[in-house]
């Protein structure tokens, strides 16, 4: 080897290769959602969401639309774009025999928008204000963090600053709502302040409309829109953009808020509860960092990692490079009934079912190597503390002495 190539092996060998590994899978997962369940999988249930309330009347179809996204909102991981993409998705072709397309969008855009204050609602009072003396409810918004209590900070001013109105519009959808019910602020001002929010709904709605629109066809098989194919993907730039800069107009407000008001950040109380949980998990994710760095890992648990990462890796490239061998082509507007035999199953093929029980297996083996960190790193501590309880003016007693000799 050259004297660069030994320097970087040495370097690669300096790294904690149990990250490394965790990192790679953890990549690999993302990659996993969005090629394949989200661009696959979602794709079949959403044709089959349109191909069943076609035959529904509009009202009944926004009712179980507003169901969906309703369930959707309360859970805290998921934002607001992939509930305005459905809408403009499915509530298109119901509409458009009743209204046309140009009405079925407006009436889309009243829904979205309905649904996102409907879910803020909830959100502040039944959440934030019903569960804000449960310290997991206040240790998951993090209001010990410097941003929630800069977002505290600037939510608390009276009047709808462009400050404020960029935080409930860019801030994180969940932890934003359920902080303000923390807080107790008076819910009508919240909703006017987040009603800005229709510039990012408009063109992500628009995106899903579009994309539906791309896939109609008429009876001689010619495309009814062939121009709905670039303003999907127009409509899902803006909506990238709008949705990025209203983050970035947040985090501008947020740090001006950390500089410049640093004393009154400081005088805004500790939330000892949550300060006192939130040490306990950093004490047990020290203790995992500790007993899983790849030196001091038995080499079963050496061997788990690897092969965890080994076939995310493996399930990654054959639905990369081999996507037609893995799923059956599916356009938005195809029926389960007619083009995948009746089944959903039948979008995976051969190659694609081995790729999807791979991911399973990296998972399956990354869940059984966290779990044996984790129970590793809580028998530790319950140990040290043990020493702890039973040592006497700094002599272990001795029963201690008996339990170490025994193990």
């Amino acid at each position: 080897f050259t004297t660069e190539a030994r320097r970087l092996i040495r370097e690669f060998q300096s790294w904690n290769r149990t990250k490394v590994f965790v990192y790679g899978v953890y990549w690999g997962l993302a990659f996993m959602i969005l090629y394949v369940i989200v661009a696959q999988f979602t794709l079949v249930f959403l044709s089959w969401l349109i191909e069943v309330t076609s035959a529904m009347p509009l009202a009944q179809v926004t009712g179980i639309l507003v169901g969906i996204g309703m369930t959707m909102f309360l859970l805290p991981p998921v934002p607001g774009v992939p509930i305005y993409l459905t809408l403009g998705i499915v509530i298109i072709p119901v509409g458009r025999e009743v209204f046309g397309v140009t009405l079925s969008i407006l009436y889309a855009l009243g829904v979205s928008l309905c649904l996102k204050l409907l879910a803020c609602t909830l959100q502040q009072k039944m959440i934030g204000g019903l569960l804000q003396h449960k310290v997991s409810v206040r240790q998951f918004c993090g209001v010990n963090s410097n941003l929630m209590r800069s977002m505290k900070l600037v939510l608390m001013q009276p009047g709808l600053g462009i400050d404020k109105v960029s935080i409930l519009v860019g801030g994180p959808d969940w932890p934003t709502s359920v902080l303000c019910g923390i807080m107790g602020l008076d819910l009508i001002p919240i909703l006017v302040g987040t009603l800005p929010i229709i510039f990012l709904i408009t063109p992500t709605l628009l995106s899903g409309t579009f994309l539906y629109m791309s896939s109609v066809r008429l009876e001689d098989g010619q495309l009814e829109f062939p121009w709905a194919g670039t303003l999907a993907t127009i409509c899902t730039a803006i909506t990238a953009l709008v949705q990025f800069g209203s983050m970035v107009v947040a985090a501008f407000y947020l740090e001006k808020t950390v500089s410049n008001r640093q004393h009154e950040l400081e005088d805004i109380p500790i939330d000892e509860e949550v300060k006192e949980a939130d040490e306990k998990d950093e004490e047990i994710r020290e203790k995992y960092d500790e007993v899983t760095t790849w030196k001091s890992l038995p080499l079963i648990a050496k061997v788990v990692l690897a092969l965890s990462l080994v076939c995310m890796i493996a399930s990654c490239y054959m639905v990369q490079f081999f996507s037609s061998l893995c799923f059956v082509e599916y356009q938005l507007t195809y029926t389960i009934a007619d083009h995948l035999d009746g089944d959903w199953k039948n979008i995976v093929m051969p190659l694609g079912a081995v790729a999807n029980l791979l991911f399973l297996a990296s998972l399956i083996l990354l869940l059984g190597f966290r779990s044996w960190g984790m129970r590793k790193a809580q028998n530790q501590l319950s140990d040290g503390h043990a020493q702890d309880i039973h040592s006497i003016d700094g002599e272990p007693s001795t029963n201690y002495v008996l339990e170490e000799s025994l193990e």
